[in-house]
């Protein structure tokens, strides 16, 4: 068996025997499916995955490594474009995409991939009899359940970088990015962003499936559903941004012990940050230390803690939330009766301490600024039309009349890049061109729009977009922001506004020198806040060529170059 096998969709239904490839024969090494490459592999062995779409559902019985196109790309940095991705989904109701199944399939790696649409089931499935497994750079989303995540414990599990989004289809335990219920401990979640999901992770022990031992590190959990945790045990929760959450940032159900909350943010949760009770179970919580955190703006409470859920009885300890930022310098507001004016704590037992509390965020936040996408002016991406609205329509849905490079005039100036760009994003953009309709005559008004490339806002933020334009003789532009998954525009000003440069009446003859030949014209604007989720930019204009003057020559065109920018905190 190959210790090396690769699978590309493009390959099914070709001969055994079909050279694909320096050294990749179809049988041997070379498949068109996921399913045969994994059976055809050495224990231990490699996948190697192209791009392409992967209608299959998957079973795992051996260790061995998975490998999709985007493999060690962050998941949470990619557009998500199929054609660049090894998208595994099902054309039937298959009930699972990954399966981890066999005693035998310990230490397995699936890293690269884009798993998606399972209206039955999780988009992995790790059972609770198997360990090592490593989940890396995937996005997840459109499933039932994102993970469906059991080990032993034997070996340590790691989850990281991945995007586990809107795993939300109906069905059992649907709705959360990772659900525990058969025994989980000795992992590592980090470093991922859950959003739109109705609960970002549900970890359930019991006392023959314990679930211990588990850090939930460096997350961020935006517009999400909060943390659950039932009868867990050295739980620690670090250095995770959990806000914004459609229900409390953390809850705490019952027969919890030993759990770290710490040097988290948990703001403006739609319940409370912290939420401590006694459900499901008859077993109190116990030993919690809450601590060194940013709770703010949440709308219940900073921390409830429910009559009779804590058990502070000797050698057990009180509820420790000391040294935690309650939203005000004053601290945390007790029962209704202060010391402070901040969040609320809700404690009837008095089980809590508070006291010292921060008498400022220790957060101070800062924004993540990534470069998204160089748009330039070219006869490949400017869509032309009678009118803007046209052309932005064709732009949108790419479909249309595309703009033609014309010669650059004499007297225009010229949109170049610095000699020495070293954006390591738009500096190897080509320089725009000018663009104009096929034909070119006086007192032409055309309509032009080019759309950017769908892109994720992972985390709640804002887009940023930077505009440099030419235009002979005179233009309106607009910048419009459009949700990518709906292809629906979503402007509110300030975008949505016209900018104008020049008169747009054609007819007149201008007679003062430059024509407005000479105007390149700029502008800078963010999006305001916006939710997690695909989005793409389109620029438009709508550009006038004046009716020409006696013998001088009347060209016309544009020229135009977007710079796009996400910021997150």
């Amino acid at each position: 068996m190959p210790q090396e096998v690769f699978v590309n969709s493009a390959w099914i239904g070709l001969p055994v025997g079909t050279v694909v490839g320096p050294g990749m024969i179809i049988g041997t090494n070379a498949f068109g499916t996921i399913t045969e490459g994994v059976a055809a592999v050495a224990p231990q062995g490699t996948v190697q995955v192209a791009a392409g779409i992967y209608n299959e559902s998957v079973e795992i019985d051996q260790p061995l490594q998975l490998h999709g196109a985007q493999y060690g790309v962050d998941a949470r940095t990619r557009s998500g474009n199929p054609a660049e991705e090894s998208v595994v989904q099902s054309s039937i109701d298959s009930g699972i995409f990954f399966l981890i199944s066999s005693i035998n399939s310990s230490s397995v790696v699936i890293d690269g991939f884009t798993i998606q649409n399972n209206t039955l089931g999780p988009g992995i499935n790790a059972n609770g009899a198997q360990s090592g497994f490593w989940f890396l750079n995937n996005i997840i989303q459109n499933n039932t359940i994102g993970l469906y995540l059991n080990s032993n414990g034997s070996i340590e599990c790691l989850v990281q970088q991945n995007l586990i989004n809107n795993n939300n289809q109906i069905g059992p335990s649907g709705g959360n990015a990772i659900y525990s219920d058969q025994g989980f401990s000795n992992a590592l979640i980090d470093n991922n962003t859950f959003t739109n999901n109705q609960g970002t992770m549900t970890l359930i022990g019991g006392e023959t499936t314990p679930l211990e031992n588990v850090v939930i590190s460096n997350n961020n959990t935006v517009s999400d559903g909060g943390i659950f945790l039932l009868t867990c045990q050295n739980i620690s929760i670090l250095n995770n941004n959990i806000s914004t959450n459609t229900a409390d940032g953390i809850f705490l159900s019952g027969g919890n012990d030993r759990i770290t909350i710490l040097n988290n943010i948990l703001q403006f949760n739609t319940g409370n940050a912290i939420n401590v009770q006694l459900d499901f179970t008859a077993v109190l919580n116990s030993n919690i230390r809450a601590k060194h955190n940013s709770i703010a703006g949440n709308t219940v409470a900073g921390l409830t803690v429910a009559t009779g859920s804590y058990n502070n009885t000797a050698p057990n300890l009180n509820l420790d939330a000391t040294n935690n930022w309650w939203g005000d310098p004053s601290g945390p507001n007790v029962n209704g009766g202060g010391p402070g004016t901040g969040q609320a704590i809700i404690d009837p037992d008095l089980v809590t301490l508070y006291i010292p509390f921060l008498a400022e965020d220790p957060f101070i936040p800062t924004s993540l600024i990534t470069p998204v996408q160089r748009l330039s002016s070219s006869a490949t991406n400017v869509y032309v039309a009678a009118d803007r609205d046209t052309a932005v329509a064709a732009a949108n849905l790419g479909t249309g009349t595309l703009a033609v490079e014309v010669p650059q005039f004499p007297l225009w100036s010229i949109l170049t890049e610095f000699n020495n760009d070293n954006n390591p994003v738009f500096g190897s953009v080509p320089n725009p061109v000018i663009v104009w309709d096929a034909t070119t005559a006086p007192g032409q008004v055309f309509g032009f729009a080019a759309a950017t490339d769908s892109f994720t806002l992972a985390a709640a933020g804002e887009v940023l977009i930077n505009l440099t334009a030419f235009a002979d003789n005179a233009m309106e532009a607009q910048i419009d922001l459009v949700d990518a998954t709906t292809n629906t525009i979503i402007s509110t000003p300030p975008l949505g506004v016209l900018l104008l440069d020049g008169s747009m009446d054609p007819t007149p003859v201008i007679l003062d020198f430059p024509f407005n030949w000479q105007n390149i014209r700029f502008y800078s604007i963010p999006t305001g806040p916006l939710p997690a989720g695909e989005y793409k930019v389109i620029v438009s204009f709508t550009v006038v060529n004046y009716l020409q003057y006696m013998s001088y020559p009347d060209p016309a065109g544009l020229s135009f170059v977007a710079d796009v920018y996400t910021a997150s905190t």
